[in-house]
């Protein structure tokens, strides 16, 4: 997540993963949580830990909601990620 300017206090944001094209538990690990980006600090990263497997398949993606932001406002509460394909045919 990145902030659209620097602030002098800690924001805070939750955050939840969602399928698209990627299912939780055999694409990826759902994960929920708090996101703190510290004062001084323009982003902060959340993990998404992905389930790999040898099967060919098209590139997929998953949603990231954001809700209930601390010393900012959210000006589009949902990132997509993309899981892409590594596995070729053989």
């Amino acid at each position: 997540m990145t902030l659209s300017e620097v602030s002098g206090r800690d924001v805070s944001v939750n955050y939840v993963t969602m399928n698209g094209s990627a299912t939780a538990g055999s694409d990826y690990t759902a994960v929920t949580g708090t996101l703190t980006i510290l004062a001084g600090q323009i982003s902060g990263t959340i993990s998404v830990p992905v389930i790999g497997d040898a099967e060919v398949e098209g590139d997929e993606t998953l949603k990231v909601n954001l809700s209930g932001a601390v010393n900012a406002n959210i000006a589009d509460n949902q990132g997509i990620c993309t899981i892409t394909n590594d596995d070729t045919s053989g």
